[in-house]
């Protein structure tokens, strides 16, 4: 497929997350559970002893290779498009229908499309694609609500997949908080099921800590996705008692990380066969945002166009989430730092910090027995904690 169609899924801005997505990743369950710990329902970030961070659109883009740019998922088909949906759709049910599970498969979406060529074969992988390795639903199977993304994405159409992509994470890294939370008050026994691409926080969480990182990383050949440098990477094989000890030592590492030690830009590090994206310049500089800007700067800016400032958080229906997401940036200036530049945290933000420090410090001398788990620094949780006049 890759051969037929790799023209078609550069101009749709795929072609690097289906490389991506045939890599494999042996998941660290011990190092899931232990930063999901640190998830921060309220804010949407990992909280550590020295701030905040959490995944954003530069990581899903970086390292799972969806596009920030495009139209949203919910886009109409033409005419066209909305036959071609018609015939996947008239036999995805006749599969269901025949299936015990009422679940349309893997194997026999493949044995109904593949080798049938032309458009229907590739949109019908495409949404076998779409529903395994891009938006996966609960269950393993062929998903019938991303048909439509499939075919605009089988003619070229772009689609920002990366925003829905990183709120089902955060949808899910939620989930699984409280569930952890659940089961320390009151042992919950059922299972919590998730569907996000988690090896997204897994990754993520490598590139960052290195005394997490498994031992045998991979060199990077020519071409391939960054992804590529944990592919099949393990975590050390121990005895069971050694591997409790190591559950113990995911949160002891973090519990105890530094500032100093968290790799805040680690894609601006020099790596074998790795191309810098040019929002990565060895020299910083500041360039106009408007219709003949490079894509590769105009994907940066809009990664960072609402970072730092405050969110109101709300529910919005669809399409005035996208309106709010894809405001116009032309007309401004975007700084790109060099990527040897240092990161670090405003006044703004690190008064913000130390007053939600100073209300959980007061809470645990006062005998709060909730403090022991973690809350967001300045968030309505950890404030009410403490009394007005203590606010």
């Amino acid at each position: 497929m890759s051969s037929l169609h790799r023209p078609t899924w550069r101009k749709a801005g795929i072609f690097e997350a289906v490389m991506a997505s045939t890599k494999g990743l042996n998941k660290d369950t011990d190092l899931l559970l232990g930063i999901a710990e640190r998830w921060c329902p309220d804010t949407n970030t990992f909280l550590f002893p020295w701030g905040e961070a959490t995944i954003t659109l530069e990581d899903v883009m970086v390292l799972l290779g969806f596009s920030v740019l495009g139209s949203p998922y919910f886009t109409p088909l033409d005419s066209s498009g909305e036959e071609i949906l018609r015939t996947l759709e008239e036999e995805w049910v006749k599969i269901r229908k025949g299936s015990s599970a009422h679940l349309v498969t893997k194997l026999q979406w493949m044995g109904r499309f593949m080798g049938t060529r032309g458009e229907l074969e590739h949109a019908a992988f495409l949404g076998l694609w779409l529903s395994y390795f891009v938006l996966p639903t609960r269950y393993c199977h062929v998903d019938q609500a991303v048909l439509s993304i499939a075919i605009h994405l089988s003619r070229g159409t772009r689609i920002a997949l990366a925003p829905p992509v990183l709120a089902h994470l955060y949808a899910d890294l939620s989930l699984l908080k409280e569930h952890i939370i659940g089961f320390k008050t009151v042992m919950l026994n059922d299972k919590v099921e998730l569907s996000a691409l988690f090896k997204l926080v897994q990754v993520w969480t490598w590139e960052r800590f290195r005394e997490l990182r498994p031992n045998n990383t991979n060199p990077l050949r020519q071409g391939e996705p960054r992804l590529a440098l944990w592919d099949e990477a393990k975590p050390r094989k121990t005895k069971r008692h050694v591997r409790m000890r190591r559950k113990r030592n995911v949160r002891e590492i973090l519990a105890n990380s530094k500032m100093e030690s968290f790799e805040w830009r680690p894609y601006t590090k020099a790596v074998r066969n790795w191309n810098f994206p040019k929002f990565y310049p060895e020299k910083a500089m500041s360039v106009p945002i408007g219709p003949d800007l490079d894509e590769e700067f105009i994907s940066f800016a809009r990664c960072i166009k609402d970072v730092p400032c405050p969110v109101n958080q709300s529910n919005l229906f669809k399409e005035a989430a996208w309106d709010e997401y894809n405001k116009p940036i032309d007309g401004l200036r975007l700084f790109v730092p060099s990527r040897s530049a240092l990161s670090y945290f405003t006044s703004v933000y690190c008064e913000w910090w130390r007053k939600g420090k100073r209300a959980v410090e007061l809470a645990e001398s006062l005998g709060d027995d909730d403090t022991s788990k973690p809350v967001p620094s300045g968030s309505k949780k950890s404030l009410k904690r403490v009394s007005k006049e203590d606010e």
